[in-house]
């Protein structure tokens, strides 16, 4: 079976080729325009906002099925060029459902839980979508293209966290880095999510891929926490001083877009669906990236 992985030199996609290692997939990697191999896979650079690459790739694929993970995913840079965030987000995934649903592959498009507004919290899949930001409204309009074909799947994931495997620092890098080295961090007191761990996500959808599952699902961690929670268990983890810890509000930083409030995310549909999945705790989580030695593959 061949399986398209969009997205694949980012730190989501990294996970997910290493978690595909060993399985009967026979991987195409696009990504963004970065080349060479990351887990023994060769990475193709193809723009989504390239219609035509777009289509040249795809048929050179074959796929029976399309992960796609790929986006303009910064809310700054979205922020920054709307017009480049509509080209990837929403006019590269309309085509792609385009050219699975021709070609009779199944499509699992990987979104985001900022597509709801904060104001609720442990929203399941029937709350209806609000987002703030731009990158959060062209991830709806991107679902919306998903979700109007039979047989495709949207999976709304939470924040995810982990280290890097692609050489450059994921946010949690700079976290870790902070706490060991003793530097400031200020971190949201009034901001709350479901975080997941990134090989925990890569797991979920290589099982959801591989799956019949159709429509809309949600994809979070286990426990709800605010930003400065999740750095005092960091630091409690690392077993560092967390007084470099500084308390903030959401409210008084200085960005251009608002930051929803609570963006939790109800994954009871997804656990009855899949109930020998393992989620562990964000403590456990930690302890498990934070011990692993799978560091950066790239060749």
């Amino acid at each position: 079976m061949r399986l398209l992985v969009t997205g694949a030199s980012g730190q989501l996609g990294a996970y997910l080729l290493r978690e595909l290692r060993g399985t009967d997939w026979q991987v195409t990697a696009w990504s963004g325009s970065r080349a060479g191999t990351l887990f023994g896979v060769p990475l193709q650079p193809v723009d989504l906002a390239d219609r035509a690459a777009v289509t040249t790739a795809f048929r050179d694929a074959k796929p029976h099925a399309v992960l796609h993970a790929a986006a303009l995913s910064s809310v700054a840079a979205c922020q920054g060029d709307p017009e480049r965030a509509v080209q990837v987000n929403v006019a590269g995934t309309r085509h792609l459902v385009e050219l699975a649903t021709v070609n009779q592959a199944r499509l699992l498009f990987v979104s985001t839980d900022l597509v709801f507004n904060g104001e609720k919290g442990n929203y399941t899949e029937t709350d209806a979508p609000a987002p703030l930001s731009i990158y959060g409204k062209t991830k709806r309009a991107a679902e919306e293209a998903v979700l109007a074909v039979a047989g495709h799947l949207v999976v709304r994931v939470s924040l995810l966290f982990g280290p890097s495997l692609i050489g450059k620092d994921s946010y949690f890098d700079q976290q870790v880095r902070a706490l060991r080295t003793g530097q400031p961090i200020n971190l949201f007191e009034d901001e709350w999510r479901t975080p997941l761990a990134y090989p925990t996500a890569a797991q979920a959808l290589r099982q959801l891929v591989a799956s019949s599952v159709s429509g809309l699902l949600h994809v979070g961690g286990g426990e709800r926490l605010s930003r400065l929670e999740m750095g005092h268990r960091l630091a409690r983890v690392l077993q560092v001083d967390p007084s470099v810890i500084v308390a903030g509000s959401r409210l008084a930083a200085s960005a251009a877009e608002p930051r929803p409030a609570d963006t939790s995310l109800d994954s009871t549909r997804w656990c009855t669906l899949f109930p020998n999945v393992s989620v562990p705790s964000f403590d456990d989580a930690l302890r498990q990236m934070l011990g692993g030695t799978d560091g950066p593959a790239w060749a």
